[in-house]
């Protein structure tokens, strides 16, 4: 399994605190199924996690693992938060965040908390004039997404892949995410699944959400879900 996004870096947000933890959590992954992790630690304004730091930090967790015998490739990405649309257009020219995977065909960009940001729509059409798809991260947990459904199928209509996270399957992120969440499958407007995992509380644990996605609509749908993934790590 490809886990597409995880806050596995030691220290830089408030995912792994340290390289212990970073260790914990791949071992973790890897009893569950994982084999190949998207590291995505948040860039924004209060994480400014830029290439480099994401690019120096990926080798040393890669040499970490595989010291402590775990079979788990990381690659680089970023959570990018929509800020404004300057702020993704300016670090977009500039190369100041990772696309997942280093595939320019795919950014993370998420919402912000507390309100849905009116010029996404304009920002979708700039990104994919550039051959980049959006993934929207979570977006059950978005009170705005939930409330008004139609805007986020909106966005889906124009070209948007959605990532639901596994906690929310679990119910473990309130009984309204969990029931969005599970709409967004029913409805096929869930293109993938990841763990956003931050520590070993909040675990990685991709494989009880593929087990929910098989029970709600079977295991073709788990199939394409993870050929999804995959296409990710193909540039």
């Amino acid at each position: 399994m490809i886990d597409i996004h995880c806050h596995i870096l030691p220290g830089i947000d408030d995912g792994a605190e340290n390289m212990l933890e970073t260790i914990e959590m791949a071992k973790l992954a890897y009893a569950d199924g994982t084999r190949h992790i998207i590291a995505t630690p948040h860039f924004n304004n209060m994480y400014y996690n830029s290439v480099e730091v994401v690019h120096r930090l990926v080798p040393l967790v890669q040499q970490a693992l595989h010291q402590a015998g775990v079979d788990i490739t990381i690659h680089p990405g970023n959570e990018v938060r929509l800020e404004s649309k300057d702020f993704v257009t300016h670090n977009t020219l500039v190369e100041q965040y990772c696309y997942l995977a280093g595939n320019p065909k795919f950014i993370l960009l998420e919402q912000s908390w507390h309100n849905y940001y009116a010029q996404t729509l304009e920002i979708i059409q700039w990104f994919q004039n550039r051959g980049t798809r959006i993934i929207i991260p979570h977006p059950e947990r978005h009170t705005f997404f939930r409330s008004e459904p139609e805007i986020l199928v909106s966005l889906i209509e124009a070209g948007v892949w959605t990532q639901v996270s596994v906690d929310s399957l679990l119910g473990k992120n309130s009984d309204a995410a969990q029931q969005y969440a599970e709409w967004l499958i029913q409805h096929d407007y869930a293109h993938t699944l990841a763990t956003d995992a931050h520590n070993v509380r909040r675990k990685p644990n991709l494989s009880l959400g593929f087990d929910i996605v098989e029970r709600l609509v079977g295991s073709d749908r788990v199939t394409e879900m993870k050929d999804r993934a995959s296409s990710i790590l193909l540039r």
